[in-house]
């Protein structure tokens, strides 16, 4: 059946632009929803095992409550676009070609996921469209040379597709003219129990990932790719997240459970999350080397989100498919310099059953 586009006015922006929400939608099978502030994913209701369609991913009901000073000084960009770059910076710098450049704070001591005012907060311009076995929207940003203090002025674009099959794509090109850095990614928290007030500790976990990078005191890279035999990271065959991150380890007390990325073995390589409860399963697949992984470890309840639900430690999880963390303070690392002239692209698939 052919996805199903709709759009309604979400809210105002603080500087005064209107927020608009898309919808795609198939009926009895899925109901997506993205805005254009952030190119942001709202809501996202797939049906358990019985058919009953729930919402899946950490929100809020309005708009209003993505402007909440609670939620925001609790940095978690429920189901935002981050960038310019995801994540943290070794000494909240990068160089290139032999020059310094110092980024904004935004959390304490720490440029994270873009800085002071990154890609989540941004207003896009969007384009719906329709096609005949899809819909979807492509959310478009010029960030402007010296944004956040990052060199070159960058056009990014972020496409949202359902198809008639239920399957999900999340596509993002970006141009430069001058040389630059680009790993931007998506922050949607998921527990697809449908039941916030639960944590996602009894949900199956599978990554193809062989390696993972270990972190040091300040949850950044020590550069090391480590091997995940034996350790909490081993996801190598569906395993109870419970199993794992109940685990004695260094490396979860040091991030206060999982947030760390996975080394993906190959092109498209997958993740599986599985709620046996509900019988919900979540495929990805993508073409980026990394996936971050994050178990909500510092989410604590002092802001509420839909239904009037204080979201908790371990309420959903993330899945955040991008190059690694810090790469441009790790030479080891895949690069994450865009040139003028190349074109980034980056593709992420879902596909949602029942099982």
């Amino acid at each position: 059946m052919t996805p199903k586009l709709e759009s309604k006015r979400f809210g105002i922006s603080p500087d005064g632009k209107e927020v608009t929400l898309f919808t795609l939608s198939i009926p009895e099978k899925i109901k997506l929803s993205v805005m254009n502030y952030g190119a942001t994913w709202t809501h996202l209701f797939i049906p358990d095992r019985n058919g009953k369609l729930e919402d899946v991913v950490l929100g809020f009901d309005d708009f209003a409550g993505y402007l909440q000073k609670d939620y925001l000084e609790n940095y978690c960009y429920l189901g935002s676009t981050v960038g310019r770059v995801a994540g943290r910076f070794t000494d909240n710098k990068f160089t290139i070609d032999g020059k310094n450049y110092q980024l904004p704070l935004n959390q304490g001591h720490i440029h994270l996921h873009g800085g002071k005012e990154g890609w989540d907060k941004k207003i896009w311009q969007a384009e719906p469209f329709e096609t005949a076995d899809s819909a979807g929207v492509t959310f478009y940003y010029h960030s402007g040379d010296g944004e956040e203090n990052y060199p070159g002025n960058i056009e990014i674009w972020v496409t949202y597709t359902l198809d008639e099959t239920g399957t999900l794509e999340i596509k993002y090109r970006a141009i430069t003219d001058q040389k630059t850095i680009i790993n931007p990614t998506n922050h949607a928290y998921f527990n697809l129990s449908g039941d916030f007030t639960q944590t996602i500790e009894n949900h199956e976990f599978f990554v193809d990932a062989d390696h993972y990078l270990s972190l040091n005191e300040k949850i950044l890279p020590t550069g090391e790719i480590s091997h995940v035999a034996g350790s909490p990271f081993d996801f190598r065959i569906p395993t109870l997240i419970k199993e794992n991150i109940q685990q004695d380890n260094q490396q979860l007390k040091l991030a206060g459970g999982i947030d760390h990325c996975f080394v993906v073995n190959q092109e498209e390589s997958r993740a599986m999350l599985y709620d046996p409860d509900s019988g919900r399963k979540l495929t990805l697949s993508t073409t980026e080397p990394g996936l971050q992984v994050y178990t909500g470890n510092f989410l604590n309840k002092s802001f509420k989100g839909k239904g009037g639900v204080a979201y908790g430690k371990r309420a959903a999880i993330c899945l955040e498919t991008q190059h690694f963390p810090d790469s441009c303070n790790n030479s080891n690392f895949p690069s994450i310099l865009l040139l003028p002239g190349e074109v980034f692209q980056s593709r992420t698939i879902f596909v949602f059953s029942v099982v």
